[in-house]
């Protein structure tokens, strides 16, 4: 009985992982690029975009799930997010 409940904490520790959010990915000058440690969408029904304060040309991205870009990140505001800086 004691190694079911062992091998039961170890299943259950892994089985909890629906809801991991991943960077998400940009579509900058035709490259897929991803936002590392800098995704601010947080699910909801509008898309979610980012802007860029260091952008001189002040574009608007969407944000996407995967270096795909077919499937945009959706998020609480309409709104386009403000980030620090362009990914490189």
């Amino acid at each position: 009985m004691p190694m079911l409940a062992f091998v039961m904490a170890v299943g259950m520790a892994f089985a909890n992982k629906a809801n991991v959010q991943t960077d998400g990915w940009i579509n900058l000058n035709g490259v897929a690029t991803q936002l590392e440690n800098n995704d601010p969408c947080i699910p909801g029904n509008e898309t979610c975009r980012v802007t860029f304060q260091d952008d001189e040309q002040e574009r608007e991205f969407t944000v996407y799930e995967s270096p795909a870009l077919e499937t945009p990140k959706q998020s609480v505001s309409d709104d386009a997010y403000e980030l620090p800086e362009m990914p490189e």
